[in-house]
């Protein structure tokens, strides 16, 4: 095994260092700068972006290396980024170029240089460099372990050889859901789906050092990050660009009212024994929704390499099976069957509306709303004495 291993290193020890040899000497003017950018309307987006600029005016170098890039030549790239597959890579551009990019899309960007030695600035564009290598460039893609931000934390205290150590503690401490919250917050509907969407895995409590895959949160931690000496790891922040405010989205759509509404009307509707065709219809809707909810969070339980979205506990209440009731309901010769389902569901949604609380899994309040409208459709059809009150037989569903 030393035998293979010696002989590898022999063979690819004159390439490396033909690649080192092009690589050119970064001058005593130069820097390099960690660049955050500012979220995006794209959901993709809404977390921000890091990269690293290498700019030396003697060897005219201005270069932003960027780990964020798609690679859409990967076979079959939209079924392997549905399945959790994300295949990512290494892009090189001018600075000028990127920066325009980010204006156009009203995107904040600041620059924060890197106080590093002569040496260990080198050694940071050399890793870049070969990072670059087509053969090097690829990497698999995870939003919370391994993305465009870890990927510069990473090679920044590679090429420091850990010299500035990373915060071990904080004040308090927070879990990757709680870390990204505040990023979603201004957009309500997609944070609501991928809320739901989280499983336990995203109530972990991260380190200090997984806090970087956010991008500001990076900026905010290589700001603190000293050598054993004292010397700071960062200078000050300076911004590129700053965007336009962004207008407030009203309240009246957030998905807190239209939840609570859509429940309001399900309770109504459950305990009400007329309009039997309407609650029919209205519950026909939410077995549905809910059926094709279950689906997806049975498929990124079991299916997706999302391993933040396993074993996903809204499946208590958003089980794929509902599909069917809300077609079995206008089939008058499946009453009785109806009613056994209704039943049964009642009691995973029952345990699901007191356990919740318990749970190492955070529940948001759209499940919470979802659920109770899910269960008030199964007391509806459930045909439980005192559950609902009497109703005609040919209105019973």
């Amino acid at each position: 095994m030393r035998r293979s291993l010696s002989t590898l290193f022999l063979i690819f020890l004159p390439m490396l260092i033909q690649i080192q040899a092009q690589i050119p000497q970064l001058s005593a003017t130069s820097r390099i700068d960690l660049v955050t950018c500012g979220p995006g309307k794209e959901i993709f987006t809404y977390f921000g972006h890091s990269a690293l600029r290498v700019y030396d005016p003697v060897n005219r170098i201005d270069k932003v290396y960027n780990y964020g890039t798609f690679d859409f030549n990967v076979p079959n790239f939209y079924w392997q980024f549905v399945k959790g597959k994300l295949y990512y890579m290494l892009s090189v551009s001018r600075f000028d170029s990127f920066v325009n990019e980010y204006i156009r899309d009203n995107r904040f960007v600041r620059l924060v240089p890197l106080a590093l030695t002569d040496t260990d600035r080198q050694e940071l564009f050399n890793l870049l460099e070969i990072n670059n290598l087509p053969e090097n460039r690829h990497y698999w893609y995870d939003f919370f372990l391994d993305n465009c931000s870890t990927r510069v934390r990473d090679i920044v205290l590679k090429a420091t050889q850990n010299g500035y150590p990373v915060p071990v503690t904080e004040a308090k401490t927070l879990t990757f859901r709680q870390l990204i919250n505040p990023h979603l917050t201004p957009n309500p509907w997609p944070r609501a789906g991928m809320m739901l969407l989280l499983a336990g895995g995203a109530d972990r409590q991260a380190t200090i050092s997984d806090y970087m895959f956010l991008p500001e949160q990076m900026e905010r931690l290589f700001l603190q990050m000293k050598s054993a000496s004292g010397q700071n790891l960062a200078g000050q922040a300076k911004t590129v660009f700053e965007p336009d405010p962004k207008k407030k989205k009203s309240l009246i759509t957030h998905p807190y009212i239209v939840f609570s509404f859509l429940t309001l009307i399900s309770l109504f509707l459950a305990f009400y024994p007329k309009r039997a065709r309407l609650a029919k219809t209205w519950f026909s809707i939410l077995f549905f929704l809910s059926g094709i909810m279950g689906i997806l969070f049975a498929f990124m339980w079991v299916g997706s390499d999302h391993w933040v979205c396993k074993g996903n506990l809204n499946l208590a209440w958003a089980f794929p099976l509902t599909l069917f009731l809300a077609i079995t309901l206008w089939i008058p010769g499946l009453r009785k069957i109806n009613q056994v389902y209704s039943r049964i569901m009642m009691i995973p949604v029952l345990f699901f509306l007191i356990t919740f609380p318990f749970w190492k899994q955070s529940i948001p309040l759209e499940g919470i709303l979802l659920a109770v409208s899910l269960g008030a459709g199964f007391c509806r059809f459930s045909a439980f004495p005192g559950l609902t009150k009497s109703q005609p037989q040919n209105q019973a569903n």
